[in-house]
C-alpha cells in the first residue's frame, strides 16, 4: 500500500522461521537450491553476528542479496533458522552495543535506499525484539477483541515506557489498530469503545471482520492484489480501513 503512495518501503520480518510474511506474498523460502522456491543468501541473522562489519565492508550489493521483491511494491527481508541462534549470541554482546546492532544495519546500508522500513517482531522480549523496537522507535500494534489482548496492550505500553527509561531512547506506540472487529458482537463494540478512550490519539480506523483476509493470504496475497470484484463488501471495508491507518500512521512518523 505504502509503494502506492510514493514510498519505498522494505518489510523485515524477525518473528520466526515460519516466514509469515513471505508466505503472505507469495514468497516459499527454501532451504535447498533444488527445491521449488527461493533460497537466503545473505541472512537478516548475519546483522548480529561478530562478523557482520566484515561483510558490511566487503560484499558488493549486500543489501540486494538480502532482499525480495514481492509483486505488490515493498521489499522484503525474509527471517531465517539463524536468527534463534543470534538471540542467544546477542547476550554476549556488551550492553551498551547490545541492542544497537539492527538500527546500525538501517543506517549503514538500508536509508539511503528506502523510506520507511517495517520490521515483524516476534512478540516475546528477546535480544532480537529488542533490536527491533530500538531500531523502530514507533510501534503498531494490531489487537483483536478480548480481555487478554486488552491486558497485553496495557503490558506492551508499560514495557516501552520501561524499556525507554533503561535505555534512554524515545519508544512509544505510534498506531493501535483494532481487528477483526464485527458490528453484530459486543465484544467488538466494547473493545474498540475501550481503545478508543484510553489512547484517543492514536487508535487507528477498526478492521472488519472478513473471510477474504485469510483467504487470500492462503493464496499469497494482500487485499490490495485482489480486484474489487473478487471481494466481499466486509473485504473492501477492510481494505479501506488499512488504506486509512496506513495514512494516519505516516502522519505520526517523522524521518532520522
Amino acid at each position: 500500500r505504502d509503494s502506492n503512495m510514493g514510498h519505498e518501503v522494505l518489510l523485515v520480518d524477525l518473528a520466526g522461521t515460519q516466514n509469515d510474511l513471505a508466505t503472505h506474498f507469495g514468497l516459499s523460502i527454501v532451504e535447498d537450491d533444488d527445491a521449488d522456491g527461493v533460497t537466503i543468501d545473505a541472512p537478516i541473522s548475519a546483522v548480529f553476528g561478530d562478523d557482520w562489519a566484515f561483510l558490511r565492508d566487503n560484499i558488493d550489493d549486500l543489501l540486494d542479496r538480502m532482499t525480495f521483491p514481492t509483486d505488490e511494491g515493498p521489499d522484503l527481508i525474509p527471517a531465517d533458522l539463524g536468527l534463534g541462534g543470534a538471540d542467544n549470541n546477542l547476550a554476549n554482546v556488551p550492553l551498551e552495543e547490545r541492542y544497537q546492532k539492527l538500527d546500525g544495519f538501517v543506517e549503514d546500508l538500508v536509508a539511503d535506499q528506502y523510506d520507511l522500513v517495517i520490521f515483524d517482531l516476534p512478540g516475546k522480549e528477546d535480544n532480537i525484539a529488542l533490536n527491533g523496537l530500538f531500531a523502530a522507535r514507533n510501534v503498531v500494534a494490531p489487537l483483536k477483541p478480548g480481555a487478554f489482548e486488552r491486558d497485553q496492550l496495557q503490558k506492551l505500553d508499560a514495557t516501552l515506557d520501561e524499556i525507554s527509561t533503561d535505555l534512554d531512547v524515545d519508544l512509544g506506540l505510534a498506531l493501535i489498530i483494532p481487528t477483526i472487529i464485527s458490528s453484530q458482537e459486543t465484544l467488538s463494540e466494547s473493545f474498540v469503545e475501550y481503545v478508543t478512550e484510553e489512547y484517543p490519539e492514536i487508535v487507528g480506523e477498526p478492521v472488519t471482520k472478513t473471510a477474504d483476509i485469510g483467504n487470500n493470504q492462503n493464496a499469497g496475497r494482500t487485499l490490495y492484489a485482489v480486484p474489487d470484484d473478487e471481494l466481499y463488501a466486509t473485504g473492501k471495508r477492510a481494505r479501506e480501513a488499512y488504506s486509512a491507518n496506513t495514512e494516519q500512521l505516516l502522519t505520526q512518523l517523522t524521518d532520522r
